[in-house]
Parts: C-alpha cells; structure tokens; sequence
C-alpha cells in the first residue's frame, strides 16, 4: 500500500468533521438501571471531507488523486484544520521511546506555551487531541497529554506535526466519490474517509 498525495490545493469547504470511534462496553442492570461502562483504550478516526465549488483543473486533480487511491487500496494524509494552529518553524520530535497517554517531546520554543487543550498534533501518523496545553520549559522540552492512548510505541525522535496537523486515511468500501464525474467534482462534494494506520 502506498501513500498517495493528497490535492493541492485541497479547495476544502471548512475542516473535515472528524468522529472519534471509541471502542467500549457497557451493561445496564436490568434490576437497579445501574450503568457500568469498560474503556478498551484504544480508538481511530472516522471523517466527512467537503469540498467547495472548484475550477476545471481542480476537479481534475481530484479525478486523478481518486483514480490514483483505487479505492481501499491506497492511504493518503488530510489536513484536519483550516488554518495553522500557530506561527512557528520549530520541529518538535519525541524524546526517548513513548506509549501511553502521555508523550516527552523537544524542539518547541523555550519558556512558551505553544498549543492549547483541544488543538490536534500528528505523532509519526497518528492523529491526537491534546488534553492540556503544550508549555515547554527553558530547554524546550515539553510532555505532551492526549485524552486517549497512542497506539503501540512511538520511537525515539519520532517528528510531531504541530502547524497542520493531518489525518492518515483511506475511502471506506464503495465509495461514491469514485463515481464523481468532472461536472459533479466541479460543484463541490463530500466523500467519507477511516483512519489507516
């Protein structure tokens, strides 16, 4: 399975609307109505991409990339915000081998609070929320928090993407954008997607 690029420009309408998919089970009693709920710990990413009305050109990369992803075959990366989530040109990379709910990295801007409770960070190709802001100290090393676990382990020095975090993702089975002819891609249209990893 290969990476395909994803169009550029992507002619976006909004960012992806993106679905956590927890795996988990739950029991009510039927005696008391009492709820107990167990967390299997890990999840991924379903998603709607949207796309705004386009150019002929634009609609034909489209046609191209869709022909080029052949369906579940293929994986491609899609950026889940529409605008930066800030100015730096740092690269923050992990510290050491990691798992878990929590992440050291290095390489932020010293003494700064960069990212916020809620921003998205891609860790190697996972796509994670944080669960606290990223501050990193005089040495520029910061811990990052994520409100679910990583999924397996993260190597040493492996590069986080901070600025435009994206999505590795392949089109679920049948997809109807596949079917789009130039006329329809030009208007606009939406195709689901599920994480890949």
């Amino acid at each position: 399975m290969a990476i395909i690029p994803y169009p550029s420009p992507n002619k976006h309408d909004g960012e992806p609307q993106l679905q956590p998919v927890v795996p988990a089970q739950g029991s009510a009693s039927e005696l008391t109505g009492a709820r107990q709920s167990v967390d299997l710990g890990y999840s991924w990413w379903m998603a709607t991409v949207t796309t705004a009305r386009m150019s002929a050109a634009d609609a034909r990369r489209w046609r191209l990339f869709f022909g080029r992803v052949r369906g579940t075959v293929h994986s491609f990366r899609v950026p889940v915000t529409g605008d930066d989530q800030h100015s730096g040109s740092f690269t923050a990379r992990a510290v050491g081998v990691g798992s878990g709910y929590s992440l050291v990295t290095d390489g932020w801007p010293v003494s700064a609070t960069t990212l916020l409770a809620g921003d998205y960070v891609t860790v190697g190709d996972q796509l994670m929320v944080l669960d606290a802001d990223v501050t990193a100290n005089a040495s520029g090393v910061a811990v990052l928090q994520f409100h679910s676990p990583l999924r397996g382990t993260v190597a040493d020095n492996t590069a986080i993407t901070t600025k435009r975090p994206r999505l590795l993702a392949s089109l679920p089975k049948d997809s109807p954008a596949l079917g789009l002819g130039l006329h329809r891609l030009q208007e606009g249209f939406s195709f689901d997607v599920r994480e890949a990893y």
